[in-house]
């Protein structure tokens, strides 16, 4: 898969992934699994593994020269033995941090694909992708700022349709990407 397909799935996927986000926080319901959310068992057990895995292939795909010594052997091996262990270790609030890991890993592969994009809606997937790391960040080394987050959409129903509202739209913005996206410089 080239990069710039990959960037537009992944950006699709954002899309998708925002306007239900939206549309889920609009539902009166959604308050008791807002807040539950940090602490899910299940889902953060799922979302851990899909980051390993994600790290994995990532690995595999693009080796680093300070890591040459892992060898595929050992990238596998090394994955199939962090998961366990990050279920074990980081069970308190491992969802918010499974979330945050996403939140981290998934602008990537976008920003360096769409880097050479000649059009300006390039700009959103970037600028999502920034806002995206670098509260991924935070929340894999501070997970409390998801869990009081959500606390607060749970709390607040104003506060979580102005949510729903930026996410629907933020999910918009990136569907309109995802179709404008193709264009590389010099074609």
């Amino acid at each position: 898969m080239s990069g710039l397909l990959l960037a537009r799935v992944l950006v699709a996927a954002l899309a998708l992934a925002l306007a239900g986000w939206g549309c889920f926080l609009l539902a009166p319901a959604s308050a008791g699994a807002v807040r539950a959310l940090p602490r899910a068992r299940v889902p953060g057990m799922a979302l851990s593994l899909l980051c390993w895995v994600w790290v994995a292939a990532e690995l595999l795909a693009h080796p680093i020269d300070f890591l040459a010594f892992l060898t595929p052997t050992r990238i596998v091996v090394g994955a199939i033995v962090c998961v366990p262990l990050t279920w074990v270790l980081l069970g308190n609030l491992l969802c918010a941090r499974a979330i945050g890991g996403l939140l981290m890993l998934w602008p990537m592969p976008v920003i360096l694909a769409v880097r050479d994009q000649v059009t300006l809606w390039r700009l959103v997937p970037v600028s999502i992708g920034y806002l995206s790391l670098t509260f991924g960040m935070c929340v894999v080394f501070y997970p409390w700022i998801l869990r009081v987050a959500c606390e607060r959409l749970a709390g607040r129903p104003v506060l979580r349709r102005i949510v729903a509202a930026a996410f629907v739209a933020a999910g918009a913005l990136a569907a309109c990407a995802a179709c404008a996206l193709g264009k590389v410089v010099g074609e």
